[in-house]
């Protein structure tokens, strides 16, 4: 090979070399520019605390890990089911529906919120059907439900 072939070709691949090291050097520094360096995925309970913080609720708000006492006495309590959050008060021995969150992709057609000593509603999507029955179970809100696939027919209760 002629010298000035050899020359051009090292020369092509140290620029190559070298912009392909800017270009790391570009993201990382955008990287720690946009996420910090020292963000990390946040886990369940980091979430639950941030949200408290800011004063928000999440629309699709997990349940809470335990009850607590409203303003207007009873327990208030989220009860998660697979087709969302049902948020739900206990008072007087009587449940009244607070507050339902379908999970994405499902819906409910309306239901008595109570009060009364158990209210049943249905969370629907395209596949599959929840009946949540919420009860006072101790003064406080507690969820029995049942699922529908639509392909079985058949219903599976969960606690």
């Amino acid at each position: 090979m002629n010298r000035r072939v050899l020359l051009g070709i090292t020369g092509w691949l140290a620029v190559a070399a070298s912009a392909t090291a800017a270009g790391v050097a570009a993201i990382d520094v955008l990287e720690g520019g946009i996420t910090g360096r020292s963000v990390r995925p946040l886990d369940e309970d980091a979430v639950h605390r941030a949200l408290g913080r800011t004063g928000g609720t999440s629309p699709a708000a997990p349940p809470s890990p335990s009850p607590s006492a409203s303003a207007t006495g009873g327990v208030t309590r989220s009860l998660g089911t697979g087709g969302g959050t049902v948020t739900a008060r206990c008072a007087g021995g009587k449940v009244t529906i607070v507050a339902v969150t379908p999970a994405q992709g499902f819906h409910t057609d309306g239901f008595a919120r109570g009060p009364a000593p158990s209210v049943t509603l249905k969370l629907e999507s395209d596949e599959k059907e929840y009946g949540v029955t919420v009860a006072c179970e101790g003064g406080s809100p507690v969820a029995r439900s049942t699922t529908d696939d639509g392909h079985h027919g058949g219903r599976r209760g969960r606690g």
